[in-house]
């Protein structure tokens, strides 16, 4: 998401927020969470923007009495010190390098709706080099471009969605649809499968609060912000689940691009020709945008926080940090040719755990600390925190093992990086 002007209002932080958790999960996920979730899927992801609610309200907590730039790891750091304030950042950067994968791999399994061939290994893993190789090409020169990419991305991202909408609403009309319904889907496969799946596309909700001084009143305005954007998010969410079950009916289950086949089905190839190609465009503006300002995360930890070589800082005479690019974009581009997008869309669900249970913990450790302004208070105080705990503890045990294993070898460099440069001074 966008950082946000001065004196920002409530309604366009409402926008910016919603635009800000919305991504491409929102197109490729309904068919996996549908065979996962079955005939409780929405559920799963009504009780998965409740979790997201939770965790976001601590966000709102520690950004209204911590009044820095950063996030979850500033406000480890604050509570806790510097490596486990380091280590959150690590994972926070760790993010934002999964989400270039994962939206470069989003990118292509949409392509192969158009282009099968894309599917085979070869084409698959020469595409990802290429979109690895351009998007360093991108940061290294031209790092102006970022915003006005983010712009487009975004607005075509809320076309798709809203032709969506419209095209079924006006199917419905016609009267061109089965009368299928939640009791006729399919049974329970995984329900915590498919409540991981929903929990992802709700990531982005912990940019909404890092922002807050910069909006009018932020005390007042971020609870209601967070609330209406979880809101707002889920309503959608759980239409578009809809859309597509009544839509598709038991087909969903055996759809690899389930937008593009409701299109499909209400307007024919042409039409989902039009959504794939709006999809791609939306879904790799994600990655650029994020290819931008995740080496700046980690060349910011370097130059201001001391906690990584001060060479990843670095800059270029086009002002881009080269070696935070560099680092960022292989090991981004060694992750999509190991890992398909759903093992991707796991790793990011965890490199947020790590951050969630920083800022969680955190405001646990804050709370009476009198040298900080009051700030947010919880309604339900700890009680609260305590509940949204067995949440976050919850979304763990949705976490396979293989999954856990890469977030600890990520945890175990990060620190072996981290220890080499306090020696070093």
């Amino acid at each position: 998401m966008k950082k946000m002007k001065a004196g920002i209002g409530f309604p366009s932080v409402v926008l910016l927020g919603v635009n800000g958790v919305i991504g491409g999960g929102l197109f490729l996920l309904p068919s996996t969470m549908y065979k996962q979730g079955g005939q409780l899927v929405l559920l799963a992801i009504a009780l998965a923007g409740i979790a997201a609610t939770l965790i976001a309200m601590h966000y709102a907590v520690m950004s209204s009495r911590i009044d820095e730039d950063g996030g979850a790891w500033v406000y480890t750091l604050k509570a806790f010190g510097h490596y486990p304030g380091f280590l959150v950042g690590w994972f926070g950067w760790l993010f934002g390098v999964i989400t270039i994968s994962a939206e470069s791999a989003a990118f292509l399994k949409t392509l192969t709706g158009l282009v099968p061939a894309v599917g085979t290994p070869v084409v698959y893993n020469g595409l990802a080099l290429t979109i690895m190789t351009l998007l360093i090409i991108m940061n290294l020169f031209g790092t102006g471009i970022s915003s006005r990419i983010d712009d487009m991305s975004s607005l075509i991202k809320i076309g798709v969605i809203v032709a969506v909408f419209i095209a079924t609403v006006v199917w419905f009309v016609l009267g061109h649809v089965d009368h299928f319904t939640v009791a006729q889907a399919k049974p329970v496969a995984d329900f915590s499968g498919a409540f991981g799946n929903a929990f992802y596309m709700f990531t982005g909700f912990s940019l909404i609060p890092i922002a807050a001084k910069e909006m009018k009143s932020p005390g007042k305005m971020l609870p209601r912000a967070i609330l209406t954007v979880m809101l707002a998010t889920t309503a959608i969410f759980v239409l578009m689940q809809l859309v597509a079950m009544s839509v598709l009916g038991p087909g969903l289950a055996g759809s690899s691009l389930p937008v593009a086949d409701i299109f499909n089905t209400i307007l024919g190839r042409i039409g989902r020709t039009v959504i794939i190609t709006g999809m791609m465009l939306s879904i790799i503006g994600v990655a650029i945008a994020t290819s931008f300002n995740s080496p700046i995360e980690l060349a910011s930890m370097a130059r201001e926080r001391g906690f990584l070589p001060r060479e990843l800082s670095r800059t270029n005479r086009y002002g881009a940090p080269v070696g935070a690019v560099l680092l960022t974009m292989l090991i981004a581009g060694g992750l999509i040719l190991s890992g398909s997008y759903l093992f991707l869309i796991k790793l990011i669900v965890l490199s947020d755990f790590v951050q969630y249970l920083g800022t969680i913990f955190a405001s646990l450790k804050l709370r009476n600390d009198k040298t900080l302004p009051t700030g947010f208070e919880l309604p339900g105080g700890r009680w609260l925190t305590y509940l949204t705990c067995l949440v976050v503890a919850y979304l763990f045990t949705t976490f396979a093992f293989t999954t856990v294993l890469v977030g600890i070898g990520f945890a175990i460099l990060g620190t072996a990086i981290y220890s080499f440069e306090q020696r070093r001074h």
